[in-house]
């Protein structure tokens, strides 16, 4: 009896094309691995999402403008308004900055600056009203370097 392999799950149907021949074990495990792969970007991503929207709805009902990662003298932490681990939280700032919420600089006794000035402790996340999108797009781009 042959089965349709319309009605096969995933792996019944990748153990279906190996018992006719037509993938091997090892690509049958390859493509596994890759699935398992592509599912996990997908849950990040995910997880991203709803930690962009968690910080936007902390940050919008508040009167702070000056954000950190974490709390220091002159900002308010996002870290204390969401939970998340730090390198997601600040993966979401860089997404948010990106999207033009925030506007990124270095903060040096309440004196603005360009980050590439300043050292990873001095970054600060303006919430403005309205950043231009060109200008937070060469903020995230000056970060990579």
């Amino acid at each position: 009896m042959t089965k349709s392999i319309e009605t096969l799950s995933t792996s019944s149907l990748l153990n279906e094309l190996i018992a006719r021949g037509v993938l091997t074990q090892s690509q049958s495990d390859s493509a596994t691995r890759k699935h398992g792969r592509a599912m996990d970007r997908q849950i990040k991503a995910a997880q991203l999402k709803t930690l962009k929207t968690e910080i936007l709805e902390a940050i919008t009902g508040g009167s702070n403008r000056v954000f950190s990662v974490k709390t220091t003298g002159n900002s308010t932490g996002v870290m204390d308004l969401v939970q998340g681990e730090r390198s997601q939280v600040l993966k979401a700032l860089t997404a948010l900055t990106a999207d033009g919420v925030f506007r990124k600089v270095g903060l040096v006794g309440g004196v603005e600056k360009p980050t590439s000035e300043v050292n990873a402790f001095q970054i600060r996340y303006i919430f403005d009203a309205a950043v231009p999108a060109e200008e937070a797009a060469e903020e995230v781009t000056e970060e990579g370097k």
